[in-house]
């Protein structure tokens, strides 16, 4: 028997039609806050406007797209550089399978070289699946922001945070994605 072959890569644009048909179940649950599917327009815009900025990573099963991470800004002002909000999507017959877990962990290695400090992940409740994921990885539940949005209900999110740099002295100046030698990112993904 032969093991399915796992790999990880950057997204690109031309990903934009697969990653949609990913988060398209999602749509329909309270596990996201769009009650809308995006258009595959608006959604490729979403990766383009990431990749030079930010990881955006995919995982591919035998070479077709199973899930997908990101890491996106958390606030907008200078002081907040080196902090992002990270997101985990895998497609639905792939979930629990360490997918997003190896995702989660390849995106923050890049964010390490970046020199991000600390992710935050808001996750809707109830989501058990995603809190055990987060607490899995060593993310500490901060905070609880109640009845934050409303979808099917009024929805609380848990707002997880792992720090992974050095928060003893000022940081190193943030690396854009598109800065970073292309060697450390390969070497990250196919690790």
């Amino acid at each position: 028997m032969t093991q399915p072959s796992l790999n990880f890569r950057l997204a690109t644009p031309q990903d934009g039609p697969a990653l949609l048909s990913i988060y398209e179940p999602y749509i329909t649950t309270s596990v996201t806050s769009e009650y809308t599917l995006p258009s595959l327009e608006e959604f490729t815009k979403r990766i383009t406007d990431r990749q030079e900025v930010y990881p955006y990573v995919v995982c591919e099963l035998d070479g077709r797209p199973v899930g997908y991470s990101y890491a996106s800004r958390l606030f907008t002002r200078k002081a907040y550089d080196w902090t992002v909000e990270l997101s985990v999507y895998c497609e639905q017959g792939h979930r629990g399978l360490g997918i997003g877990r190896t995702m989660y962990t390849k995106v923050m290695n890049i964010l390490k070289e970046q020199h991000v400090v600390s992710a935050f992940a808001k996750v809707i409740t109830p989501n058990p699946g995603s809190d055990a994921l987060h607490r899995s990885m060593g993310f500490e539940l901060v905070g609880t922001l109640r009845s934050l949005g409303y979808k099917e209900g009024w929805r609380d999110v848990h707002l997880y945070e792992i720090q992974f740099g050095d928060l003893t002295a000022a940081p190193e100046p943030f690396i854009p994605l598109k800065d970073v030698p292309k060697d450390i990112i390969s070497a990250i993904l196919s690790h």
